[in-house]
């Protein structure tokens, strides 16, 4: 019983460190001049054998460094909405995002907002 539980002891390990090692592969960006090749054949390696067996890998993971470039180089919304601010029948404040919004009977009143 005891060898037993130590050859899964040692399985669950070898488990733990290869699913590691795999991970890491896949997602550590590699810029040494052996290492990137080896990574390379790697993830294209794994992805074909994951196809094999009908499991369509997912995009590539990006670090955080990339999509906050992407991000904030991403083109602002080009068209601002115009905002309005109109008073109801019960004299309290109401905002719309635009002047569709505004009911009919308030929109001579409607001001648009400053930016």
């Amino acid at each position: 019983m005891l060898k037993l539980l130590r050859l899964f002891l040692w399985l669950v390990l070898v488990l733990v460190v290869v699913g590691g090692l795999d991970q890491f592969l896949v997602r550590v960006p590699l810029d040494k001049p052996v290492l990137s090749p080896v990574q390379t054949f790697y993830v294209d390696f794994r992805s074909r054998l994951l196809g094999l067996i009908g499991v369509k890998p997912g995009p590539a993971p990006t670090s955080i460094e990339k999509v906050i470039e992407e991000t904030s180089s991403a083109p602002q919304q080009s068209k601002k909405l115009q905002r309005y601010l109109y008073v109801d029948a019960a004299g309290e404040l109401q905002f719309a995002d635009s002047l569709a919004h505004v009911p009919v009977k308030y929109r001579k009143a409607a001001q648009p907002l400053a930016e």
